[in-house]
């Protein structure tokens, strides 16, 4: 029976460490393939709806919805790499002010220090071959990412094109491979797994809208300098949980710290981040996101951490959804439902009600009517 035991925990490790290792080195083709799948669950509704109701075919839906995509997405980064490009020609234009800064930082370090301005110009020439190198490389190394990113980004566009036009010929496919007994358990893991996939990211794209308004609000009531770049870094990197609003809420900060000389400013400022942050994580997510998605904390950190470390900045997008749909899989599993039960997180029940309550009012549905129309 020990024996039995050792080597089912042996089997799981060994699984796992090739998993891992699988997902490292196949992430150039698995990275745009995951996005790919995930995107798809997104676009359906829109596909089905020009299907259904404009009569269009299959192809031509699959396109239009596929197009959409594109503008969406290509344009969020279009807006942000030209607020990007304004920020950098407003720095230029300021150049005087930064030289300004510096030399009142050197005088500073030769008050504390001793450090004449003659023995930092000499410490500074001593280094700055090494400091040309160094940017040099990383100037290459950002036009080398640059490109894999806008390949990797037409792959997903093309695959989701073609997921959408082959869509039930997949599912058939799985079908094929199950006993007719447990078909029915499979359909049930298949459309739990792509309404948790859709759900997530439609939560997820109305969290970041509200969210994005609520500092919009903010920014322009402070007339905070750079705000369509902050507003949209802020919205795009709110995808990432935990770590996005933290980011989204810290740079604001930082950029009101160094802007403003008002100390009273500066702390209703934060305070008002602080709330908006508040909201976010505690009113926003649960209820346009549901409790149907969420997971342990832990586990979201784990899965966090986890896709950071195996696929970079798309692990930390894509393992929260992927844990979400692995724990689909393990509670239609008889021998994985602990492993299921342990990556849920499961609300008080007074919370419930409370999220119920008024994602009902917002989703204009009555009291105790089951069906929506």
């Amino acid at each position: 029976m020990a024996r039995s035991k050792l080597q089912k925990i042996n089997s799981v490790l060994l699984f796992s460490f090739l998993l891992i290792i699988g997902l490292y080195y196949g992430a150039p083709f698995l990275i745009p393939l995951t996005f790919g799948v995930f995107l798809t669950t997104l676009m359906i509704p829109i596909c089905n709806f020009l299907e259904n109701k404009l009569n269009l075919g299959r192809i031509i839906a699959s396109f239009l919805s596929t197009f959409l995509l594109f503008i969406v997405i290509g344009g969020l980064f279009f807006l942000l790499f030209s607020q990007l490009n304004l920020f950098i020609n407003d720095l230029l234009e300021r150049k005087g002010d930064v030289f300004g800064f510096v030399d009142k930082v050197r005088q500073q370090i030769v008050d504390s220090t001793g450090f004449t301005l003659k023995q930092q110009n000499e410490m500074f020439n001593e280094r700055l071959y090494g400091m040309l190198k160094q940017v040099q490389t990383h100037l290459s190394n950002v036009f080398s990412e640059f490109i894999n990113i806008l390949v990797s980004f037409l792959l997903t566009l093309i695959y989701v094109f073609l997921f959408l036009i082959n869509r039930k010929k997949f599912h058939s496919f799985l079908m094929k491979y199950i006993s007719e007994e447990k078909k029915q358990n499979t359909k049930q893991i298949l459309d739990k797994a792509k309404n948790v996939a859709n759900r997530y990211l439609w939560g997820r794209i109305q969290v970041m809208f509200v969210l994005g308004l609520m500092y919009a609000i903010t920014f322009l009531a402070y007339d905070l300098e750079y705000t369509a770049l902050l507003l949209i870094f802020g919205v795009l990197v709110t995808i990432i949980p935990y770590i996005g609003p933290f980011l989204s809420g810290l740079l604001p900060i930082l950029f009101m710290l160094v802007i403003s000389q008002n100390s009273t400013e500066i702390i209703s400022f934060t305070i008002l981040i602080i709330i908006i942050q508040l909201i976010e994580s505690y009113v926003l997510e649960p209820l346009l996101i549901g409790s149907e998605v969420k997971q342990s904390p832990l586990f979201i950190i784990i899965a966090i951490v986890l896709g950071g470390a195996i696929w970079g900045f798309a692990g930390l997008i894509l393992f929260v959804p992927l844990f979400g749909v692995m724990k689909i899989i393990f509670d239609h599993t008889p021998e994985l439902k602990p492993a299921g039960f342990l990556i849920g997180y499961e609300e008080s029940g007074a919370k419930l009600k409370f999220l119920s309550y008024w994602k009902n009012k917002i989703m204009g549905r009555e009291k105790g009517n089951g069906n929506s129309e």
